[in-house]
C-alpha cells in the first residue's frame, strides 16, 4: 500500500496531550515542551490560544517538524514520543510552506529510529513502574493511614518524597478519569 493510500484510508483519533501524559505515552518533559507551542504573544504561533490543557493531536498536526524540533528543551527522545503518538493515532505533521502532510513522523528519524524507540520504551516502562510504586504508597496512606515518614522509610525515600509521589499519583489518576486513552484507529 502506498503512502498516499495509507493517508486516505487511515482513520484518526484525536487524543488530548494530557491523556498521553497521564497514560505514560509521553513524558511530563514532552508535555511541558509542547506547552511552548501556545505563545499568545506570537501571532505566528502554530497553536496560539490553545493551552496545553486543551491541546490535542489535531492541534499538533498543524505544526511542521521544524516547529516541533525548535521547542525549548525538546530532544530527540521527546520528539520520538510525539512522533510515535502522532503515527499511532493517524496524524501527520505538515510542511510549513506547502501545508502538505509530511512523511510519518517516525520515518523522519532515519537510521537512529531503533535507538530512540528503545529509549522511549524504556522510559515509558520506568514511568509505569514508578506509578505502580506510587499507587502502593497511596494505598498505604489512604487505606492504612500511614504517615509520609512511615511510607518513606518502607520505600527508602524521605517522607516528603513519599508524599510528593502520592500527590503525583493522585493527579495522574484524576487525569486518567478525565482523559481516557482511546484505542488507536484500525487500519483498513
Amino acid at each position: 500500500m502506498s503512502q498516499i493510500d495509507l493517508e486516505i484510508t487511515r482513520r484518526r483519533v484525536d487524543v488530548a496531550v494530557l491523556a498521553l501524559e497521564a497514560w505514560h505515552v509521553i513524558s511530563t518533559r514532552t508535555r511541558n515542551c509542547l506547552g511552548h507551542l501556545n505563545r499568545n504573544d506570537d501571532p505566528e504561533s502554530t497553536v496560539a490560544h490553545t493551552s496545553i490543557e486543551q491541546m490535542h493531536l489535531s492541534d499538533l498536526s498543524r505544526c511542521s517538524r521544524s516547529s516541533i524540533i525548535r521547542l525549548p528543551n525538546l530532544g530527540n527522545v521527546c520528539y520520538c514520543e510525539i512522533a510515535a503518538a502522532m503515527d499511532r493515532y493517524g496524524w501527520r505533521l505538515h510542511d510549513e510552506w506547502t501545508g502538505a502532510p509530511e512523511p510519518l513522523a517516525l520515518e523522519l528519524l532515519g537510521p537512529s529510529l531503533a535507538r530512540y524507540v528503545k529509549m522511549v520504551s524504556q522510559a515509558a516502562e520506568a514511568r509505569a513502574e514508578r506509578f505502580a510504586l506510587g499507587e502502593e504508597m497511596l494505598e498505604l496512606h489512604d487505606r492504612d493511614g500511614w504517615s509520609g515518614a512511615e511510607i518513606g522509610k518502607l520505600f527508602g525515600v524521605s517522607g516528603s518524597a513519599a508524599l510528593a509521589t502520592i500527590q503525583k499519583v493522585r493527579r495522574t489518576t484524576n487525569l486518567r478519569i478525565r482523559y481516557p486513552l482511546p484505542a488507536p484507529p484500525a487500519t483498513n
